[in-house]
């Protein structure tokens, strides 16, 4: 049995998407320190000495956040504990919203697939929107789209946090995001590194 420590403020899905009817302004700073320490625990996970842990659904509602809006990672069902020289094939389960393409495809759970997850991620602490999955319209399809015409994505940053000099900051954010959803896996970038860049760009 998981025992969990009370959660006050709910999950990140909460707080982004103001599921309580309790809007909770969560400025840029706060998004930065969630996204780096969460970062860091999902980094702890893949580097453990004897084995790997992947997480496999990772996204904003497994994120519980504390009084002070500290991220604490939940939600281990579908997470795999793997010997360091082992690939693992499992049956696909998580949120499509948030799942690695090559997962989806190939069955096939790796650290770079936590790391598909967390781009994700990363996009809904900057534009709190919803990641709804859509050949069409989705998050991601339109950030792909701005960053492929080379084009800033200052209309989808959410308004709350996009200050003139703040863009820079988020553009930086943006691109981050963007490596970590390299249909290429092997152009991602791993967990520490994405937490190491995340603590750089911190205030």
């Amino acid at each position: 049995m998981l025992v969990y420590e009370f959660i006050s403020q709910g999950s990140l899905d909460d707080i982004l998407h103001n599921n309580n009817n309790n809007k909770v302004a969560l400025n840029l700073d706060a998004r930065l320190n969630i996204a780096a320490q969460s970062a860091d625990g999902l980094a702890y996970m893949h580097s453990q000495a004897n084995t790997r842990i992947l997480h496999g659904d990772v996204k904003p509602v497994n994120i519980l956040l504390d009084d002070n809006f500290a991220p604490k990672i939940s939600d281990f069902g579908i997470s795999r504990l793997l010997g360091r020289d082992k690939e693992h094939t499992a049956s696909v389960i998580g949120d499509k919203n948030y799942m690695d393409p090559v997962y989806l495809q190939e069955g096939l759970l790796t650290e770079k697939s936590d790391v598909y997850s967390f781009g994700v991620v990363i996009l809904e602490l900057i534009s709190s929107r919803r990641a709804i999955h859509s050949e069409s319209n989705g998050l991601v399809k339109s950030f792909l789209e701005a960053h492929k015409k080379q084009e800033k994505a200052t209309e989808l940053f959410d308004k709350e946090i996009a200050i003139a000099e703040d863009l820079e900051l988020l553009d930086s954010l943006a691109g981050m995001a963007m490596e970590c959803l390299s249909l290429d896996v092997d152009k991602r970038p791993t967990m520490m590194e994405v937490a190491q860049r995340l603590h750089i760009l911190s205030r």
